[in-house]
């Protein structure tokens, strides 16, 4: 077997990344304030490029008052995301970690967190809406773990507790075990506690305590004292002939515009060089920014078209959508859409919401037809519970039964799920309180 050197011709093709195209994809998915910046930034830069500062904003349709099932969420809900945590977290990533598609999965799953930190979607799910594989999404996850404030990016509330514990070198088999008991806890069963943890009573308080120090929200720390409605992006209104009219709101960002005087000034040399790529990376930002424009536009226009019966009725009729769907009804990358609808808000009459909202999971209905937005079955059973009385607080069971009774097929716990991402305590919590 010959071993000597020789030289082959092979032709192969691969996506080259360049610094214009990231630029690019970076630019759908920042939100008006980053991008703002950003072209603050390139104007610095660049003497050709002209940033003209927004007009002032725009009045926003008047909104509709709505309560209950038939309605709308309460308008607190519809605030900005709270600046900071993001900025902060990535920056630690950044900090601990080398490796770009380590960082750009982490990064990612910071747009994944809820409003108390956690994770609210599986990792296969993310792996399988990013066409990545699921060890490295988990991967990714254990890197936003290792984060402050600890228990950020946890799965649930026994997660988020437990690595908290591990991270105060308070994990002993005892707490551990505790922490996977909660239900018990929350019910005040502490003889049954103790007999499961084999410990004292007195043991146990001191258990107890040491749980009710931990946070169990992790991102409640960066709450502001006043909130701050979010500039929305995208306007959606209803025009004379009854139809939903999308229109972006170009008040939301500076102007850009190429200045062409200085090229024409200098005839050659070094000057003139530098002046051409000026240019061309000016020109090119006005593209890139154009055509996000027109694919936030084209978006925001089939989520309108699939979400109709929620601009028309409330939030009783919202349908079940995902990414995947938008993408292939405009022929997009999932990634796009994912990008694009990041951190953006769409401003009607019933409110001003986060693009992702509209993005919604869906339940089973008991006859097998049409599922049911997981938001709808969210608000139905808030209502429940705002109609309780001492005499008649319905426990999760309950609550299923009801839910099935009225065509949507759930478990039980997916109830305790919904109810507690919504911080609606347990039913025996909320008897004595009604007490």
């Amino acid at each position: 077997m010959s071993l000597r050197p020789r030289l082959e011709l092979k032709q192969t093709q691969r996506l080259s990344m360049t610094p214009q195209l990231r630029q690019a994809i970076q630019l759908l998915q920042m939100t008006n304030t980053e991008l703002a910046a950003l072209l603050e930034a390139e104007a610095e830069k660049n003497p050709l490029l002209e940033v003209i500062p927004p007009a002032p904003a725009r009045q926003p349709p008047t909104h509709t008052p709505a309560h209950g099932a038939g309605g709308d969420f309460d308008p607190a809900q519809n605030i900005a995301a709270k600046p900071g945590l993001r900025e902060e977290l990535t920056a630690q990533i950044r900090q601990s970690e080398r490796d770009p598609a380590r960082i750009a999965l982490a990064c990612h799953l910071i747009d994944e967190l809820d409003e108390n930190g956690f994770l609210g979607q599986s990792v296969s799910a993310i792996a399988a809406r990013l066409g990545q594989p699921p060890t490295a999404v988990s991967d990714a996850l254990t890197l936003l773990q290792s984060c402050e404030p600890t228990g950020i990016g946890a799965r649930d509330l026994q997660e988020c507790l437990r690595l908290q514990l591990v991270e105060n070198g308070q994990d002993s088999p005892e707490l551990l075990a505790l922490v996977g008991h909660l239900d018990l806890l929350a019910s005040g069963d502490f003889a049954k506690l103790s007999k499961i943890l084999g410990i004292s009573a007195e043991a146990l308080d001191q258990a107890v305590s040491t749980i009710q120090r931990l946070n169990p929200r992790p991102a409640s720390g960066y709450d502001h004292n006043m909130a701050q409605t979010a500039v929305p992006d995208i306007f959606v209104t209803r025009s004379q002939d009854d139809t939903w009219r999308v229109e972006l709101n170009t008040n939301a960002l500076p102007k850009v515009l190429v200045n062409e005087s200085y090229t024409a000034e200098v005839s050659a040399g070094k000057t003139r060089e530098y002046l051409a790529e000026c240019q061309a990376n000016a020109r090119f930002l006005v593209r890139a920014m154009d055509q996000r424009a027109k694919t936030m536009l084209r978006v925001a226009t089939a989520v309108v078209t699939h979400q109709s019966r929620f601009f028309d009725s409330g939030l009783s009729r919202l349908r079940p959508l995902t990414l995947a769907e938008i993408a292939t009804t405009l022929d997009l990358h999932e990634a796009t859409v994912s990008r694009v609808t990041r951190g953006k808000f769409l401003e009607c009459p019933r409110g001003n919401f986060p693009m992702r909202f509209f993005f919604a999971g869906s339940v089973a209905s008991a006859d097998g037809t049409a599922p049911v937005a997981t938001p709808v079955v969210q608000d139905r059973i808030r209502a429940l519970v705002a109609q309780e009385t001492a005499e008649n607080v319905l426990s999760d069971l309950e609550i299923v039964k009801t839910l099935q009774a009225e065509g949507i097929h759930i478990a039980r716990r997916t109830v305790a799920k919904y109810r507690n991402s919504m911080g609606i305590a347990s039913s025996s919590r909320r008897r004595r309180k009604l007490l």
